[in-house]
């Protein structure tokens, strides 16, 4: 495994550092022309993620003299090997994020930081002052928080969760903060799930825990972290002792620890190298629809009745630069990548199946289809795989595939489905489970479907002709030409 003494830590400390060497390297274009933020930076970022462009730094939006956007800085190998200042490689990425959560780095908590330079209170606070994108056509509003981190406190535990939850502007200082779901005033904390959040102790239980004593939750919301935090912010960190999850986290992929600053309205600690804070406090009591937006299934989903966020006071850097993206099948977050460890971990620890390799989830499955690499050791077992993965992980599609598989490349996964897979034989419709759609339209609920099972496998298996062996290089040879690919100067 890659660790993080070997790879050094990364050489920014901000976003804004970590854009200059994307720039240096090729990998960000600063755009002049003027754009709208109206559904045009949408498509614009939309387009340029579907052509695999470079990131975007947009210095002339229209109606918004002087100030700057920037997306699609964090989702390509390319960006993300100098995001954690590792190689070129999923798999070795993959390492890295699980040894990092598993060896946390503790943070250094400072007195001042580049977000203190401006800071705005009160009556002066204009969340129209950042500028905001009109995402989708159908959107129900302009959505400041999409690669944001919103953090609040345990009310009984003292520790602080930063989830990545949209958070939709209602007017000058009020945002919706839609985290997990909906929920009416009087709603009960949710129990068991780990969505974006320290185990089942996250920012709903915060919200709602204080609500029920009649006290508004202190919240801060962080906008242009470095990518590390960002990717931390959207990944289910679990609770630790010092209840400090994902900026631990995150400090340990980079090597370094994590600056926090206190906020200037309450004890919360916050990213000093950020590009602003918003502070505040989710108010009891309220509920404001949110939506509709958007989603990285691909679909509009439903207006939500979610938690108002009402903001106190905004610092931010002389001259910030906003950090969005675009929700949708394809996104500036590398999902796969920040999922597959957990997954993998949990699915190999309930089913006892020590023989899986990897989980993966490809963007064409819009979070409803996993693959799983696997070395198959009996007949059947492929079948065993895919039923665990309906009890365990609740994805309706589930491909089973031999160790020798790329996952990443649809042409080798094809390939095996229709050189491996008898239909009549090797594919199984499973357990009953929801449609990954969320809740579409203005339905009120998730649409029921049936799991459904591919064995790809070649290994242990009975058929009615023999199969020859695979032509193509083994991964041990690919493996050992991959290390020197940068000698042998290629890109």
């Amino acid at each position: 495994m890659t660790t993080t003494q070997q790879r050094g830590p990364v050489s920014y400390k901000s976003m804004r550092e970590y854009m200059m060497i994307l720039e240096e390297r090729g990998l960000l274009k600063r755009i002049t022309a003027e754009v709208d933020l109206d559904y045009e930076v949408g498509a614009i970022s939309y387009r340029d993620l579907v052509r695999t462009g470079p990131g975007l730094l947009f210095e002339n939006i229209k109606d918004n003299p002087d100030k700057q956007l920037t997306t699609n800085i964090m989702y390509s190998l390319d960006q993300l090997s100098i995001a954690f200042n590792g190689p070129k490689d999923w798999v070795k990425l993959h390492d890295i994020v699980k040894q990092g959560m598993a060896d946390r780095l503790p943070c250094v908590k400072v007195d001042d930081g580049p977000v203190k330079e401006v800071k705005v209170f009160g009556e002066d606070v204009d969340l129209g002052e950042i500028p905001t994108p009109l995402w989708h056509e159908l959107d129900g509003g302009r959505y400041i928080a999409t690669t944001a981190g919103v953090i609040t406190v345990d009310p009984k535990t003292g520790a602080h969760n930063m989830g990545q939850y949209r958070s939709m502007i209602i007017d000058r200082n009020h945002t919706t903060v839609k985290v997990q779901g909906d929920f009416k005033v009087g709603a009960a904390p949710p129990k068991g799930s780990s969505y974006g959040g320290a185990g089942d102790r996250n920012s709903a239980v915060h919200v709602l825990e204080n609500e029920a004593d009649g006290k508004n939750t202190p919240c801060a919301i962080a906008i242009g972290m470095d990518p590390l935090l960002v990717l931390a912010a959207g990944t289910a960190v679990p609770e630790n002792e010092a209840g400090l999850s994902e900026y631990e986290a995150a400090g340990a992929w980079a090597g370094r620890p994590v600056e926090l600053v206190k906020c200037e309205t309450s004890d919360i600690l916050v990213p000093a190298q950020a590009e602003y804070i918003l502070e505040g406090e989710i108010v009891a009591g309220e509920r404001h629809y949110d939506g509709p937006h958007g989603e990285s299934s691909g679909f509009y989903n439903k207006n939500y009745e979610v938690f108002v966020f009402k903001v106190n006071a905004i610092t931010h850097r002389k001259d910030p630069i906003n950090f969005g993206l675009i929700c949708g099948r394809i996104e500036d977050y590398p999902r796969p990548l920040m999922r597959s460890g957990s997954i993998l971990q949990t699915l190999v620890s309930k089913s006892g199946l020590t023989n899986i390799r990897e989980v993966h989830f490809p963007d064409a499955g819009a979070g409803g289809v996993i693959i799983v690499r696997a070395a198959i050791e009996k007949e059947g077992q492929a079948k065993e795989i895919i039923d665990a993965a309906y009890s365990h992980l609740r994805y309706r599609w589930v491909v089973v595939v031999d160790e020798d598989c790329d996952v990443r490349d649809w042409n080798d996964v094809w390939w095996r489905i229709v050189s491996f897979a008898e239909p009549t034989q090797h594919v199984h419709l499973g357990a009953h489970l929801p449609r990954p759609l969320g809740r579409p339209g203005e339905m009120d609920f998730i649409p029921p479907s049936q799991g459904m099972g591919i064995d790809a496998t070649r290994e242990h298996k009975t058929t009615e002709f023999p199969v020859p062996p695979p032509s193509k290089p083994t991964m041990q040879i690919l493996d050992k030409v991959g290390e020197r690919w940068d000698e042998l100067g290629l890109p």
